[in-house]
């Protein structure tokens, strides 16, 4: 596949996670596929490694979590072979009106036309403050 192939794919990939349809983001996405939320152990409960069940389970706790359906906007990208980086700002709302925007780096690689793996960095302290603090 091409590097703009692949990029497509991410792309396609962060829409549907944004229009909460796990099941179409799940296709995208090789049966062996890994998200691992950066963070270390013992730290938040969303850090450490998902697997493709879990990465459906992760789409429906973000739609079951806001009042609006979450906002993942690309700001940038950087793409070499089968490996696409990418830059994403969050918006999403809680029904107490605390407002959920984060900034994140996704390393994702994309193997035979599939995603095979997602790393994510983001502000740990935006997610403490929002998910746990003002749970």
């Amino acid at each position: 596949m091409t590097t703009e192939q692949n990029k497509q794919i991410v792309k396609e990939f962060f829409e549907r996670f944004s229009a909460a349809d796990a099941a179409g983001a799940l296709e995208l996405l090789q049966d062996s596929a890994v998200w691992i939320a950066m963070g270390r152990a013992g730290g938040l409960p969303l850090s450490g490694e998902r697997d493709k069940q879990a990465i459906g389970g992760l789409i429906e706790d973000v739609k079951a979590g806001f009042t609006n359906r979450i906002k993942l906007t690309p700001t940038g990208w950087t793409c070499e072979g089968n490996r696409v980086a990418v830059e994403v700002e969050s918006w999403a709302e809680k029904s107490n009106g605390t407002v959920y925007n984060n900034f994140y780096h996704f390393l994702v690689v994309v193997e035979d036309g599939k995603i095979s793996l997602i790393k994510e960095y983001f502000d740990t302290l935006h997610v403490k403050e929002v998910f746990l603090d003002d749970a």
